[in-house]
């Protein structure tokens, strides 16, 4: 179970850093969802939220390809600017990105409830913060479009930082969670 946890660590990583050199992501996202994937694989059998988060570990692998055939990226004074079509082409990508992590989340919460650790209770905070997260930046993102960028930017760098840190808490949660969990026999 701990390599399963590890793995989904290093996944989280790479899917939560961008480190781009000449435009290209050195730390793909479509390998950060397989190894996600790889590590819920062997925990689906723990309980049904490790399930609905392997389904959408796979989804958003392929999801993830996607932008190398029709996505652009433009931007002015450094903020991206984005089309309505490019914004409901990633808004699916956004909802099971989020259901990847109330997957982990509650996965984790189920499988450590009643554990000495409180790893259950830490889970659960951080499942509230990451969706508290989320729903500010749904509700903020389509006003991205109608406002001019330099209205929004202080709005999008909070709503980004809020949802980085949630997302930097999830990958620590895993972490913790490696740290205690002990080894399924096959």
């Amino acid at each position: 179970m701990r390599r399963a946890y590890g793995r989904m660590g290093w996944g989280l990583l790479f899917v939560l850093v961008d480190f781009k050199l000449d435009s290209v992501d050195m730390l793909p996202d479509t390998l950060g969802y397989l190894m996600i994937a790889s590590g819920l694989w062997r925990l689906q059998k723990l309980n049904g939220y490790f399930k609905a988060g392997h389904l959408s570990a796979w989804l958003l692998m392929a999801w993830s390809v996607l932008p190398l055939f029709w996505f652009t990226e433009a931007g002015i004074d450094g903020l991206p600017v984005q089309s309505a079509k490019d914004v409901w082409i990633q808004l699916p990508a956004l909802c099971l990105h989020t259901v990847l992590i109330y997957g982990i989340c509650r996965g984790i919460e189920a499988h450590f409830a009643g554990n000495a650790s409180g790893l259950d209770h830490k889970a659960s905070f951080r499942m509230h913060l990451f969706m508290a997260g989320q729903l500010l930046w749904l509700i903020v993102y389509p006003f991205v479009l109608n406002l001019d960028s330099g209205d929004m930017f202080l709005v999008f760098i909070l709503c980004s930082l809020i949802v980085m840190a949630a997302e930097i808490a999830v990958l620590l949660l895993v972490r913790l969670a490696a740290r205690e969990g002990i080894e399924i026999k096959e």
